[in-house]
């Protein structure tokens, strides 16, 4: 098997639906998932010997990154505003990574992060956000695959 190594570039993250949806993506330093998972039940040893772990149980998960604090852009581009007016609602997201791979959507709950507005004095702002998905596990959207790079014309003359 070969290495196959992927990046985070180029890529979008939208938040709520189309046609009033929120590009926070040129305002991301990092975006990533995270998973969580609590054991389910104990575990046993028999009268043999014998032993078992205890189960495991997904309890969902969440989006969470770092984003570029942006509360002098105009009302309907800053994150911080978008993410004040739409504190603990529930929204769909779209998530691409780069220009490449899958799509992940679903259902997520915004929440502004614990420090949302301000920090050092003349450096670059940036706050970090975690947002739980009410729709774990998110769907997965296979990349469409480009048919213009593969075909070619050819004419004789």
């Amino acid at each position: 098997m070969t290495i196959v190594e992927s990046r985070l570039k180029e890529g979008t993250l939208l938040l709520g639906t189309a046609p009033t949806e929120f590009d926070i993506s040129c305002q991301l330093t990092n975006v990533r998932y995270t998973a969580s998972y609590s054991d389910d039940g104990d575990a046993i040893e028999v009268l043999c010997g014998d032993k078992q772990a205890a189960g495991e149980k997904a309890d969902g998960g969440t989006l969470a990154g770092t984003f570029i604090q942006d509360w002098t852009a105009p009302t309907d581009t800053s994150a911080i505003l978008y993410l004040m007016a739409n504190d603990l609602q529930e929204v769909d997201y779209s998530y691409t990574p780069n220009a490449e791979s899958a799509t992940f959507s679903g259902r997520l709950r915004l929440k502004l992060p614990g420090e949302f507005l301000g920090g050092d004095i003349n450096t670059r702002l940036t706050s970090d956000f975690e947002w739980v998905i009410t729709s774990w596990p998110p769907t997965i959207t296979p990349p469409v695959v480009g048919t213009a790079a593969s075909t070619s014309t050819s004419s004789s003359a």
